[in-house]
């Protein structure tokens, strides 16, 4: 077989990016050419999102500017993957008759198959132009939480937990391929080994990956965890790891308990609620507490609202995602009453964000005159004297960076210890006290 290049566009969340990567990895191991530009490539696939209408849109877009591209004779052949097939199917292809291949999220065998080849090796390969290291490591595939407003437990099935000894070598995988950074992702982290024996097994997952790589210089990250199975002994054992960061993303959607309940997070209250943010910052006062809430979600009050702005008040969460609720085609959300205006969802969510980025600041400034390690992710100036990095408050993508001055060259992927002079709403100034490898 003649190599062929090919360009993947990978949409949507960081669990899509490990998708694309091991859809990466096995066309290498068939034989295929990945390439960084479009342009350049003889073949395009787009893996797409099908989570919420605004991804589903976006998708839409990707697609139709690859036929368009393909029109122009600059592209032989165009794929679609993932999740919007998984959610629209046989609709999807009927509406696209351009598309040369189709395949589910993860069915990689049958697309090589539709491609002439045969499949390849399955491990995450870096696309190009991309960060060699800081990774996404999927430790779950599926959900089972069934949340109302959600449609992944119909896109992407049940929960199903990889093995531990499967995300140990994937762990170690990626830290030969150069990686210093490693994000553990799943929908939910929390339900880790409930599709086994219905208990969590996080717990024992974070503390055989600090066995293993205490001592190395490798971030580990916790990201998407349900906040009502984060307990102490979690907490506490990321706080005493070397290799964990003092860094959670425990996605709330709401606070208020009438609301939870319609929205199938769980039946606990406001005090249980607080207690894994509070714990967090007992055992740190530093601690980097992320969050997410939906706006505007049937049936929420005026009432309900300020429950939300007051825990935020409360708790002085560092970092904050906002999402209006949509109206999901095929969730139960979607058919309940009291469905809230759309202007009044946009106006909720603006003043979550508002008064966020007030406490988002307030928190930034603990930090002038501390000195903090951080990651080199790119160069501001071309002699590398000055860059841009993230500490352990900043996930990738989605959190604030820290502007490095140095009077050495500073190479991405590398770590440098940070003495903070200026501190923004989400970023950071300061200047590079000492170097590592």
């Amino acid at each position: 077989m003649t190599e062929k290049k090919v360009f993947i566009l990978s949409l949507g969340c960081a669990k899509n990016q490990v998708d694309s990567e091991t859809l990466a990895g096995v066309l290498k191991g068939a034989g295929f050419s990945l390439v960084e530009k479009m342009e350049d490539a003889q073949i395009a696939i787009v893996n797409t999102c099908g989570f919420i209408q605004p991804a589903v849109e976006e998708s839409i877009d990707a697609i139709l500017d690859l036929e368009e591209l393909k029109r122009a004779y600059s592209l032989e052949k165009i794929g679609v993957v993932g999740c919007l097939l998984n959610r629209y199917g046989e609709e999807l292809k009927k509406e696209l008759p351009m598309v040369d291949f189709w395949a589910e999220a993860g069915q990689w065998e049958a697309l090589l198959a539709d491609m002439g080849s045969s499949a390849g090796e399955a491990f995450q390969e870096v696309l190009p132009g991309h960060s060699v290291w800081s990774r996404y490591l999927k430790i779950s595939e599926g959900c089972s939480n069934n949340c109302s407003y959600c449609m992944i437990p119909s896109i992407r099935g049940p929960l199903r937990s990889f093995a531990v000894n499967e995300i140990l070598s994937r762990a170690e995988f990626l830290v030969e391929q150069g990686a210093r950074e490693i994000c553990l992702v799943g929908q939910d982290l929390t339900a880790y080994g409930m599709d086994w024996d219905g208990k969590s097994h996080l717990l024992r997952l974070i503390e055989v990956l600090n066995d293993k790589f205490s001592g190395s210089k490798i971030w580990f990250r916790l990201l998407y965890l349900h906040p009502a199975r984060v307990n102490r002994d979690i907490i506490s054992a990321v706080v005493s790891s070397d290799v964990f960061l003092n860094y959670l993303d425990m996605p709330l959607q709401h606070v208020d308990p009438e609301i939870l309940a319609k929205m199938n997070r769980g039946a606990f209250s406001e005090k249980d609620l607080r207690m894994p943010f509070e714990v967090a910052r007992e055992l740190d006062p530093d601690f980097t507490l992320r969050t997410t809430f939906m706006a505007g979600f049937p049936g929420e009050t005026e009432e309900h609202h300020s429950k939300v702005l007051d825990f935020i008040e409360e708790i002085q969460l560092d970092r904050v995602g906002v999402f209006t609720f949509y109206e999901e085609e095929g969730a139960k959300a979607a058919l309940m009453p009291e469905q809230v205006p759309v202007s009044v969802r946009e106006r909720r969510a603006s003043e979550i964000l508002e008064l966020q980025s007030e406490i988002s600041y307030r928190r930034q400034q603990r930090f002038v005159g501390k000195t903090l390690e951080a990651l080199v992710e790119d160069k501001v100036e071309e002699d590398g004297k000055k860059a841009w990095g993230r500490t352990y408050r900043d996930a990738p993508e989605v959190d604030g960076l820290v502007e490095i001055a140095s009077d050495k060259n500073l190479q991405p992927g590398s770590f440098v210890k940070v003495k903070i002079k200026e501190v923004y709403e989400h970023d950071m100034a300061g200047e590079a006290v000492e170097r590592e490898d």
